[in-house]
């Protein structure tokens, strides 16, 4: 059955993998894992007794973070990040988590190295001991992951905070390639929070004191990481709002000084200009020290008017 990556037994302790041929049929008290988009696991799912409606609810292409509870069980609907190779961890993974019946039914379509990281512990011998505290530990890995992102997310915004306006253009270029990435986690991270809110509200009925603390301290791990991006949010378009400033500041500055030399010289060039009139009648024309006298009389009013500037505080 190429559907099936892992399946495990929880009813042995400690927990004990299933091998996969096809022989292997869904029973309580085991955790299956499956790749959603390959042939074959619709009739499976239709053989385990798995009502339609739920087997295309576990299958559907897009899906939101979402709890929803059943007669025998619930669905829980999950997002993790992209942590495969060539991808953007904030492109975030659909999981889709089903438990029916006392058998937990986990879908994917990419690789989740959440997932990865539990199967590494139960073949270890140190993983989850029952199916109660596999969901438990699913939550923290989805979260610890999560959170491994957003921390690099933050450290990049910290070191943009302590460089200047030196190369502004490229900065606005990486803090808008910060805020898309951010924008992209809080899309499923808000409504993953609400999920895991009722979530835990639920898991109250059916699991023992501590790992019901457990499931707390993750709803609550997860209201602290979407608190970050907000966060996050706000110090990025801060400092967008100061590059802008700065930009601003230059260009007034640079047309401040332009509008100074302007000044200085319209009168010179008015002068200039009169002067330069090819026509009878112009003083000084017999004269041959009359371009040295004008040239003085030039700077001396450049001088004056660089005073006069200068008295006005232009500068």
């Amino acid at each position: 059955m190429n559907f099936l990556i892992d399946a495990w037994d929880f009813n042995q302790h400690p927990a004990q993998a299933i091998n996969n041929d096809d022989t292997v049929k869904s029973r309580p008290g085991c955790w299956f894992h499956f790749q959603r988009d390959v042939e074959g696991l619709n009739e499976w799912l239709k053989a385990a007794d798995i009502p339609e409606p739920i087997i295309d609810a576990m299958l559907e292409e897009d899906t939101r973070p979402r709890f929803q509870r059943l007669k025998d069980g619930f669905v829980l609907l999950l997002r993790g990040v992209n942590l495969n190779e060539g991808a953007q961890p904030e492109d975030m993974m659909s999981l889709r988590i089903l438990y029916y019946k006392d058998t937990v039914y986990t879908f994917r379509k990419h690789h989740f190295k959440a997932v990865a990281h539990i199967r590494d512990d139960l073949q270890n011998q140190q993983g989850p001991e029952s199916l109660n505290d596999f969901l438990v530990h699913l939550v923290e890995q989805l979260n610890q992951k999560i959170e491994d992102v957003i921390d690099d997310i933050e450290l990049n915004v910290e070191q943009m905070e302590t460089e200047g306006f030196d190369n502004t253009a490229e900065q606005q270029k990486k803090l808008t390639v910060m805020h898309r990435r951010l924008l992209r986690l809080n899309r499923f991270i808000r409504p993953q929070l609400a999920a895991l809110d009722k979530f835990t509200s639920e898991s109250e009925k059916w699991v023992d004191a501590e790992l019901h603390q457990w499931l707390l301290n993750e709803r609550d791990t997860t209201q602290r990481l979407l608190e970050q991006i907000d966060l996050m949010l706000e110090q990025v378009w801060m400092q967008r709002e100061q590059i802008q400033q700065a930009v601003a500041e230059k260009m007034n500055r640079n047309t401040y000084w332009l509008s100074v030399i302007a000044g200085v010289f319209l009168p010179l060039s008015f002068l200039t200009g009169v002067f330069g009139i090819n026509i009878g009648g112009m003083p000084g024309v017999e004269n041959t020290s009359a371009f040295e006298i004008f040239c003085w009389i030039l700077l001396g009013i450049a001088v004056v008017e660089f005073l006069l500037l200068r008295r006005l505080r232009f500068w």
